[in-house]
């Protein structure tokens, strides 16, 4: 059996190096790269964050993404990291075949494509990021651009989006940052930030297309994967900061100022140093063991806060660059999967994307954002996030099934009971249609 199966993985390896090696040898003409305003005076960009699966895609992640694809039909797709999921590139084939599971769906449809990588895409996979990269090159639709010079990770770049008007004008400028894995800059831990080079290299090249448009800075977006710390205290306010052993050491618990202080149901003891009446526990995160609320106005209808924020506990500044060097209007990231907003920080917002895949832990928000620049306006964009629930009936059993079957946040037994129940309403369903087919003589 082990012979057999290394056999099928050896054969697969063996197939996916001559399917590489002839798409760079015998393959097409380069294709024209270069983003463009339409002639409608918009440029449509789709954000895809963590798409995280395994050898294949699952079903309901591919019939979501062609939906929105074909829906929305936008003039860029940009997958901002995790786009793989961990440990299961065992071989350079599997690494393969896993990309080529969600490339072919934008290749099909000849739609460019830009990546950026999370935390989980080289983690435990036999490939790092610049061989991963490789293999993202081989796709004619991938417009991304390998790194210019030495920098922390792989895959931070920019891409220039040209003018309808004018061919050789820059209208708008896209912004790629590897956000790094895990912190191994200092010791307290947790994700990785983006580095200080990769920060100086922004600095400059924002700088050089500056000097290039006549001294004026050209608007811009940014993406990554994982969220800034900034957004705490900039956008999130504090408002209950953890107490030191020490402080709590001396406290009168017996007496305690509930004025200044408040305990909660776990028994643990904050110090209250915000507003309470803006305190809701549906939009509130624990960050740095102070706990941070999102306030009331940047809540609408596409806001939800479904796990803390996995921001890196430290910050090498790369927020406030892009605020002091440029003129960027957002930085969208993905990472945590359950939690959706967008709220502002200096000027530029910070636009928190959730999970538009069933790879990884997810809920019934699972959703794909849409942001839309119009060259009339470069001051402003428009974003929207549509959701699987927008496009499926998730009441209708079979889906309400298959998601539960596909979901890595069910138990095994749920799994199991959903697989049995997907099945038991396909046939239900084939037999309804099969008996509204038949029509009875007169």
């Amino acid at each position: 059996m082990k012979k057999t199966v290394s056999f099928f993985l050896a054969l697969i390896m063996l197939v996916s190096c001559f399917a590489f090696a002839g798409s760079a040898i015998f393959g097409k003409e380069q294709a024209d790269k270069t983003l463009r305003f339409g002639e409608d005076g918009k440029f449509k960009i789709m954000q895809i964050a963590d798409i995280q699966d395994g050898f294949f895609l699952k079903a309901l992640t591919e019939e979501f993404i062609t939906a929105v694809l074909d829906m929305e039909k936008p003039d860029l797709v940009v997958l901002t990291g995790d786009n793989i999921g961990q440990g299961w590139g065992i071989t350079y084939g599997a690494i393969k075949m896993n990309i080529n599971n969600f490339m072919s769906l934008f290749q099909q449809r000849d739609i460019p494509v830009a990546i950026v990588f999370g935390n989980h895409d080289d983690q435990d996979n036999v490939l790092g990021k610049e061989l991963q990269w490789k293999i993202y090159e081989s796709y004619e639709c991938f417009v991304g651009v390998a790194d210019t010079e030495e920098m922390a990770g792989f895959g931070t770049y920019n891409i220039p989006v040209y003018s309808s008007a004018d061919a050789e004008k820059k209208a708008f400028n896209l912004w790629f940052f590897d956000s790094q894995t895990y912190n191994h800059e200092n010791d307290l831990g947790g994700y990785g930030a983006v580095e200080k080079d990769q920060i100086e290299w922004y600095i400059k090249t924002e700088k050089a297309l500056t000097e290039e448009n006549g001294g004026t800075p050209i608007p811009s977006f940014a993406f990554q994967h994982i969220i800034v710390p900034e957004v705490y205290g900039g956008s999130y306010k504090m408002i209950y900061r953890h107490l030191s052993e020490e402080e709590l050491a001396a406290l009168d618990t017996q007496r305690l100022d509930e004025s200044r202080y408040r305990t909660f149901e776990d028994g643990k003891i904050y110090e209250i140093v915000g507003d309470e009446s803006i305190y809701n526990d549906k939009y509130d995160v624990l960050w740095k063991d102070d706990i941070y609320v999102m306030p009331p106005e940047y809540i609408d209808d596409e806001t939800f806060i479904g796990e803390d924020g996995g921001a890196p506990l430290y910050s090498n500044g790369q927020a406030d660059a892009l605020v002091d060097n440029g003129n960027v209007l957002g930085l969208a990231v993905g990472h945590d999967h359950v939690n959706c907003f967008v709220m502002p920080y200096r000027g530029m917002d910070i636009v928190q994307t959730p999970t538009g895949a069933f790879g990884s832990y997810g809920d019934e928000n699972r959703g794909i954002r849409v942001i839309e620049i119009d060259e009339k306006d470069l001051s402003t964009y428009e974003t929207d996030v549509i959701f699987f629930r927008d496009i499926f009936d998730v009441s209708d059993p079979l889906t309400a099934n298959r998601i539960i079957a596909s979901s890595t946040s069910s138990t095994f037994g749920e799994q199991v009971a959903a697989f049995f129940a997907v099945g038991y309403y396909k046939l239900a369903y084939a037999l309804e249609k099969f008996i509204s087919l038949i029509r009875l003589p007169v």
